[in-house]
Formats: structure tokens, sequence, C-alpha cells
């Protein structure tokens, strides 16, 4: 039987009780728990702008919800202090049909039997014994054990781990070789631990949520003290994460994530470490901090190789004028030089807080062969055509740019929610209106609109990237259904 255990965090005494019974009754019945501290629920009303990304903890939860678990129990109290009853109940539902038992009453949901004297470890021992009844039909009893006191020795040791874990994470002292760092974490005191990194960052924000990818590759791991030399070999399933690990018992799992994009999550198994409040959470942030340190150097080496790129573009391009000024002769638009200057120049006076950024790439798809058969001349009209519609859709208050021969691309600034779709609506009529035009050829538009809420973070770069493989998508897609 594999049962899920949703708390807040280890750093609140209570959850760390239910957690420490929990563990000594699945383990004497025979059930696997896994435990997913995530924080709490976080919403619009609730951000914390002193810490814009806690929202990011509560992810954790999501990995429960296809994975194979027979029954749940969750404190969810603990986890929706903040939240509107509306927003409790609905964590709750995602976990559909499958048996459940919350840890406090609430409405409309099973709750643990208990009296008010019943201590918070006693609460963990109960919660076991009856969602193994909800799930079996049985009724099954736990032998109680004693819990020994967490001593002052084991604490020292426990704050030994903590600083030797961070000091490999944080200053990659695994040199990006996974045995060594595995055999390095061996040294420091751990003995069970398995890290996996998603198939790609996915960003995550409150209003848009997040979808759990489907795969992720483990990274390195550690069974019982010996590492294992097997990971980095293969993608897995997300869902069937929990039938793959190596770590017997009662297990942890936490993600970690840069900003708004969530990275990948790790796996522990529950030991009396986690028995000092914040042993958890300091071992999660050095993570964070080590995965944030590898995503800022893969950011550096994909600048650098773009620079290299645009180096070697402007090299080879006979438009040398096109490079020196910042307007481009045909169209009277920006050129790629001006668009940014213009584009960063409108991001850093307007963009702020309660405003949206619309980004668009126009992809003029019938240019090349316009200009093949119908000459340069005709291929021109065509462009000047195409630079007159994006004035009319996007107005003379957004910034137009020619910035490749055939693409353009747009930035606006707006304080007006969704806006993305109008426009949208207003290139399909448009191009449908372009389509009808000439008659002697086509002039075909592809085009990508993406909207995005005010990030402090948040660069032209990084929105012009998500708006461009939007846009290749859409090109592949025509290419598909040619």
């Amino acid at each position: 039987m594999r049962i899920g255990l949703l708390i807040s965090e280890f750093n609140d005494k209570k959850e760390c009780d239910i957690c420490l019974g929990a563990d000594r009754a699945a383990r004497d019945l025979g059930a696997e728990l896994i435990i997913f501290p995530g924080k709490y629920i976080v919403t619009d009303k609730t951000f914390d702008k002193e810490d814009p990304y806690l929202y990011q903890h509560q992810a954790v939860y999501d990995y429960s919800i296809d994975a194979d678990f027979d029954g749940f129990i969750v404190d969810i109290d603990k986890i929706g202090h903040k939240a509107a009853i509306l927003k409790k109940e609905a964590f709750l539902k995602q976990f559909g049909k499958k048996p459940l038992i919350t840890v406090t009453e609430t409405e409309g949901f099973e709750c643990v039997a208990s009296d008010k004297d019943t201590s918070d470890i006693e609460l963990g021992y109960l919660a076991v014994e009856q969602i193994l009844g909800k799930i079996t039909g049985n009724n099954v009893k736990a032998r109680r054990s004693e819990i020994e006191d967490f001593t002052v020795d084991k604490y020292r040791e426990t704050i030994k781990k903590i600083s030797e874990v961070s000091d490999i994470i944080i200053n990659n002292k695994c040199n990006d070789d996974f045995e060594i760092g595995a055999l390095k974490f061996i040294k420091s005191g751990i003995e069970n631990y398995e890290m996996y990194i998603l198939e790609e960052p996915v960003e995550y924000s409150l209003k848009k949520g997040w979808k759990i990818p489907k795969l992720c590759k483990k990274l390195f791991s550690i069974h019982d003290g010996k590492p294992d030399s097997t990971v980095n070999s293969k993608d897995m399933k997300i869902s069937e994460v929990f039938n793959e690990t190596g770590i017997s018992g009662t297990k942890v799992i936490r993600n970690f994530f840069y900003e708004r994009n969530q990275l990948g999550f790790f796996i522990i198994d529950f030991t009396d470490d986690l028995r000092v409040g914040y042993y958890d959470d300091i071992l999660t942030n050095c993570i964070v901090a080590g995965s944030r340190n590898g995503y800022l150097e893969n950011r550096l080496n994909n600048a650098e190789r773009e620079l290299a790129e645009c180096q070697e573009e402007i090299a080879r391009d006979g438009s040398v004028l096109d490079h020196i000024g910042d307007k481009d002769y045909l169209t009277d638009l920006p050129n790629r030089r001006g668009f940014f200057a213009k584009a960063y120049d409108l991001l850093k006076e307007h963009f702020r807080e309660g405003t949206y950024a619309v980004v668009a790439y126009i992809d003029m798809d019938s240019l090349k062969n316009i200009n093949a058969i119908h000459g340069h001349d005709e291929g021109d009209h065509a462009v000047i055509r195409v630079a007159q519609i994006l004035n009319e859709v996007f107005g003379d208050k957004s910034v137009c740019g020619r910035i490749r021969g055939d693409e353009f691309a747009v930035l606006q600034v707006t304080e007006e929610e969704d806006k993305a779709e109008i426009l949208r609506i207003e290139m399909a009529r448009q191009n449908n209106k372009l389509l009808m035009d000439n008659t002697k050829y086509l002039n075909h538009l592809i085009y990508s609109i993406c909207e995005f809420d005010y990030e402090e973070s948040l660069s032209l770069r990084e929105m012009l990237k998500e708006t461009d493989d939007n846009l290749k998508n859409m090109r592949r897609m025509e290419t598909l259904n040619k």
C-alpha cells in the first residue's frame, strides 16, 4: 500500500510530530509512506511581495495526483490556513475518488477520528491506521513504540551535515561529475537521496498555474550509502517515479525551481534530521541555489553562443547599412537594431505592475516565392503592404520593426488584459483580407502573438524567445497540414 501524506512544513512541530507517528505506523503495518511538504496554498490575495516565489513550493503536491497512490492523508487546515474555503475544497477534490482523510475536520470530507487529548504523534498513528482501513475495509492497529527525544549531539550532527551539503551544492564541488557528487553527499552523511530534473524547465505562475511534464531524468542517486552508477541514462515517466525509486521506507519529496520555472524535484528518506525544523528548508534552498547557479550558467553559455551567431550573421550579411542605421530603408520601420533599441526603451518607461507586454512575430511565408516568380519589385510591394497592415493592427503606440527580410516583430505595452486575443482576431481578419488583395500571388502571413504579465525579472529576450518558439511550432503545423 502506498500512502501520500500532504503537510505544510517540518518547521511546524505539530506537522513534524504527525509525520513521526505516521512513519512508525506505516513501517509497522508494511505501508509505504511518502510525505509532501509544500508550505501552503498561495493565492493572489495571499501573495507575498517580499518572497514572490514562495508559491512555487506548493507545486510538489501536484506530483501525487497522477502517481500510483492507494490513499491520502491531508492536513488541509495547515496547508490551506491562508486560503478561502472554496480553494481548500478544490484542493481536496483534485484527488478524485481515491480514499482520502483529513487531519482536521473539513466539511464534506472524512476526518481522522480522535479526541481533544490526542497527541500529534498519536494523530499520525491514527491517520495511517484509518486510511489503511478505508482502503482495505479492515480494521488495522499499529504497535506503538517510544519515540526518543532529539539529543544535543544529534542536533549538532544535523547542523554539520547541513553545512557540508550546502558547501557541496552551492560551490558546485561535484564538477558536473555526479558520481563524485554522490560520494561527497555520502561523506557528509546523506545515505538515501535521488535528484530528478524535468525534461525542460516549466513555467509556473499564480495566474496560469503550470502543467507537469510527462518525463523526467534521474540526475544522480544514493541508496543505503552507495552511489547508483546507472542513473542519468534514460527518461522516465513522472507518474511512475515512485514505482522506480530505490529508497525504501518513508520518503520525503521536495521540488526545486528558479523564479517562475520549475526545474525538478528530489526524494530523501525520512530521518531524524527532519526533526531539526529548518533542515528540510535549508537542504531545499541549497538545491534551489545550486540549480539557480547552473541555470544562470546555461543562460550565459546560450547568450555567448547567440552573440557569436549574430556576429557571424553580420559578417555574412551584405546589407551593411542596415546594421549601421536603425531604420529599414524599404518600409521606414525600425530595422533589427532600431527595434531592439525602441523596444527596450518602451519596456523601461511603461512596463510595470498592472501592465501587460504583448509580443508578436510575423513571418511572410510567401516572400521567397513572390521574389522568385514575380521579381523583387513585386516582393518589395508585398513587404510594404504587410508593414501597413501591422501599423493598422497594432497602432502607433507599439514598436514595430522589420528584423529580417521576411520577418517582423512587434512590442506593445498595455493595461488591457487579454489584449493579445483581440489582436489575434484582428490579425486573422487582416490576413484573410491580404490574401484577397492580389490575384497574381498569395501574400500569406504566419504569426504568433503572446501576452506576458509584468515580472520584474522578465526580459525582452525571454519574451521574444517564447513568442519565436510558438511561431516555430505554428510553422511546423503549417508544414504538416500542406
